[in-house]
């Protein structure tokens, strides 16, 4: 098993203790999550439709629910293993990675979500693999956020350097409405600069981003640099 794919499980693990221990009061708890109370923020860890019939809606049943999905990925995870995935684009370990990535990003956020809800101490800034392999993947898409985030027909770089469980730093380069990355400078002086926790909470939508600066987990500077942390966001 990859390194990646035994984050994903752990995260399914930590998602399991979070929500057995769930008390009978703290269903309705707001969470992080934009519009999700604790219901529903496990309703959709658990890939649970909020159609089904009461019976399947219960506490019993959604805890149920997140062990059966947490079964779910590790067979998902064995299956792109598998002889029929290595004859296909599944059996590329670059696309491989790049999935399960997107699952580290994924529940890395919602644990952070419902622990946050819970009252459970909760490291935004743990150093995880789990967290390494999230931010990994928020960097793939970090030009087109920064490119749609500045909201301008401008060209223009905003340089990004995280430190912390991802050492990270190089320049987004916008030409014609397109970003790249390219060697880190410090072009006109529009950065963005944090940990990697902060970057993926506020790119995800959670906190504001005066929040993490008073943290001292967020900097930054430039027109640019304000336009990325005010406007730039993965979904939305």
């Amino acid at each position: 098993m990859t390194d990646t794919a035994a984050a994903v499980l752990d995260l399914w693990d930590r998602l399991v203790r979070l929500t057995a221990r769930v008390g009978p009061q703290e269903w309705s708890r707001p969470t992080p999550c934009p519009d999700a109370n604790v219901h529903g923020l496990i309703t959709h860890v658990a890939g649970v439709n909020l159609t089904t019939a009461s019976s399947q809606d219960t506490p019993t049943a959604l805890v149920a629910g997140v062990r059966a999905a947490r079964a779910a990925e590790a067979a998902r995870i064995a299956a792109l293993r598998g002889a029929e995935a290595l004859r296909s684009r599944a059996g590329d370990p670059a696309f491989q990675r790049r999935v399960l990535r997107a699952a580290c990003l994924d529940l890395w956020v919602h644990h952070y979500d419902l622990a946050t809800a819970l009252g459970t101490p909760v490291d935004p800034e743990e150093d995880s693999a789990a967290l390494s392999e999230a931010c990994a993947y928020l960097l793939e898409f970090t030009p087109q956020l920064v490119a749609r985030g500045c909201d301008t027909a401008e060209d223009g770089d905003v340089r990004i350097a995280l430190q912390g469980a991802v050492d990270h730093d190089a320049t987004v380069a916008v030409r014609d409405g397109r970003g790249l990355w390219s060697p880190p400078h410090d072009g006109a002086g529009h950065t963005v600069s944090g940990t990697p926790g902060a970057f993926v909470l506020l790119l995800s939508g959670r906190g504001d981003p005066q929040h993490w600066r008073d943290v001292g987990a967020l900097a930054w500077s430039g027109a640019r640099g304000e336009a990325f942390v005010r406007k730039a966001r993965l979904f939305g």
